[in-house]
């Protein structure tokens, strides 16, 4: 039975569309975190280095996704609040067709110029040739990336977010199996970690497609004419959650420059697995915001503002106490975790439990900063939201980085993730205040 998301218990709501989502993206970093463990386990900590520094391709890939999807996602839940299937079908049909091309061209890239991508993303002479061999193989499966989380906010849409769960179950497990095989028993090394999970995502984005073809009772897809304006708001509408994305794989390729200067590809390699676990947090709070940011706003477009407080303060709630257990968890089994990724390498444990005991104060804040700015683009302020994710992604996180180091050495390498939750915090909290609240209470009047 469907939920009514003007209507029904919110406790209902946020159990099948806030929860599902967190798994759902569970899953995705599954696909990463399995990289990492066979990856640290059986081929060696030059490779963990290679695979991340190929990271913000694959953040870029997600970035296009995201951005679509969202975008053309908070659209099409307002038209269907207001009643107006014919125009989120339309929209709809055109966000495929985005989909299709962005993955397209930037797959095409990285078939074409695998090491200049590398080499501009850090990559030193000793990682170097990895690096481009797992890009290379990665990019022929880069548009399933963008598909498969595209049709994944699709289905949820539809009101079918477990089916979608399902998929991605279905792709993470087929990603553990082939890369034991490709791995372990054909020796493809990091070829095969690429080819792996590259085939996981296009039978994940199939089996979503799937669903969408022959169950969808809401949405249904015909080839439309690309229309330069809707296509630039629906861009614009999911700048916010792109630039969020994005900035994860800018950060990454900030740190990875930063470190490779300073500790070489063993601090790379320490950060990478700082990054494993990292990913599961930040994803676990995207996430849960973009399961709740339909719900928001189709309250929006049904003008249902108190409500819209209402989902608010559980999802600020939820964010705070998931922080809050992820920094214990971590920090209490922090050698245990470390072990999965690597054997017996007493350098990057040592600098990896180090990083991720300062690292982890973000997952305290972390949350309320991707809350605030979902709320912004769920309300159609895609603007602030932008701002907001710009701030905490490109400006604030540079500056630390390339700053503390020269203080602090390799200490302050560590102290910039967190200090740049903290700073990003108290500007999006007095925003949110005075601009956020705000603009919902005008509408009592």
């Amino acid at each position: 039975m469907k939920l009514d998301l003007g209507k029904d218990s919110l406790t209902k709501i946020i159990l099948k569309y806030g929860y599902p989502s967190v798994i759902t993206m569970w899953i995705f970093s599954l696909y990463t975190i399995v990289d990492g463990t066979f990856i640290g386990k059986y081929l060696g900590a030059k490779e963990i280095a290679a695979v991340n520094i190929v990271m913000p391709y694959v953040n870029l890939s997600f970035a296009l996704g995201i951005m679509i999807a969202i975008g053309s996602s908070t659209i099409i839940a307002i038209n269907l609040g207001e009643g107006n299937k014919e125009k989120a079908n339309k929209i709809y049909s055109l966000s495929l067709e985005l989909l299709f091309i962005f993955g397209s061209l930037l797959g095409v890239l990285g078939i074409l110029f695998p090491k200049r991508i590398v080499v501009l993303l850090g990559a030193n002479d000793i990682i170097l040739n990895d690096a481009a061999t797992y890009l290379f193989y990665l990019s022929f499966f880069t548009l399933f990336y963008l598909l498969s989380y595209g049709f994944e906010v699709f289905v949820r849409i539809e009101g079918c977010p477990s089916y979608s769960m399902i998929c991605l179950c279905i792709g993470a497990a087929l990603n553990i199996i082939l890369d034991y095989y490709f791995i372990l028993h054909f020796n493809l090394g990091i070829k095969g970690a690429a080819l792996a999970t590259g085939i996981a995502q296009l039978g994940t984005a199939l089996s979503l497609l799937i669903y969408l073809i022959f169950k969808s009772k809401k949405l249904k897809f015909s080839p439309i004419k690309l229309n330069f304006i809707n296509s630039l708001t629906i861009c614009y509408k999911g700048l916010s959650e792109f630039v969020t994305e994005i900035a994860t794989g800018i950060v990454i390729m900030a740190f990875n420059i930063v470190i490779m200067k300073i500790m070489g590809e063993k601090g790379v390699s320490a950060f990478g697995i700082v990054g494993y676990i990292s990913t599961l947090v930040t994803m676990t709070m995207i996430g849960f915001s973009q399961g709740i940011q339909p719900v928001i706003s189709y309250n929006y477009g049904a003008l249902n503002f108190k409500r819209i407080k209402k989902i608010l303060k559980i999802e600020l709630i939820t964010v705070v106490i998931l922080g809050a257990l992820f920094y214990v968890f971590i920090n209490t089994y922090v050698g245990n975790i470390i072990s999965i990724f690597i054997n017996d390498d007493k350098t990057i444990y040592n600098i990896t439990k180090k990083a991720i005991n300062i690292y982890s104060f973000t997952y305290l804040l972390v949350g309320i900063n991707i809350i605030i700015s979902a709320f912004f683009t769920a309300i159609e302020n895609s603007f602030i939201s932008s701002i907001l994710s710009a701030i905490r992604g490109f400006v604030l996180i540079n500056i630390l980085l390339y700053t503390f180091p020269t203080f602090f050495n390799e200490l302050g390498i560590w102290l910039s993730a967190p200090t740049n939750e903290f700073l990003t915090l108290i500007i999006s909290a007095t925003i949110f205040i005075t601009i956020g609240l705000k603009s919902i209470n005008k509408k009592y009047v």
